[in-house]
C-alpha cells in the first residue's frame, strides 16, 4: 500500500507491534535473556509474526517504520535495554523489508 494507507492503519499497526512485543514478553522475559539458544528460538518466531502481518497488511514504509517503532518502544517500556530491543528491531525491519536487487 503507500503512506496514506499505513497512516489511516496506524492504530491496527500499533496494535500489533504492542501485542507482538507483549508476546515476546511472555514468551521471554527479561530475566531469561541469557539463554541464547531460547532469545534466538523466540526472536525467530517474532519475525515470522512481524512478516506474515507485514505481508497481510500490505505495509509502506512508514508502516514498517511506524511497526518496528512502536515494537522496540513498547520492550523497552516492560524493562528490555535499550540495545536487545533496537537488536530485535533491527531483525524486525530486515526481514520484512523487500530484499535489495543484486547489481
Amino acid at each position: 500500500m503507500g503512506f496514506i494507507a499505513d497512516f489511516v492503519r496506524r492504530k491496527e499497526i500499533d496494535e500489533f507491534a504492542r501485542a507482538l512485543a507483549a508476546q515476546v514478553l511472555r514468551r521471554l522475559p527479561v530475566e531469561s535473556l541469557k539463554d541464547q539458544k531460547k532469545v534466538h528460538s523466540e526472536i525467530e518466531i517474532a519475525l515470522g509474526h512481524a512478516q506474515g502481518f507485514q505481508r497481510k497488511a500490505r505495509l509502506g514504509t512508514f508502516g514498517k517504520s511506524r511497526l518496528v517503532n512502536t515494537f522496540q518502544w513498547a520492550l523497552i517500556e516492560s524493562g528490555y535495554g535499550p540495545e536487545i530491543a533496537k537488536d530485535i528491531g533491527h531483525r524486525i525491519a530486515s526481514r520484512i523489508a523487500p530484499p535489495t536487487p543484486q547489481r
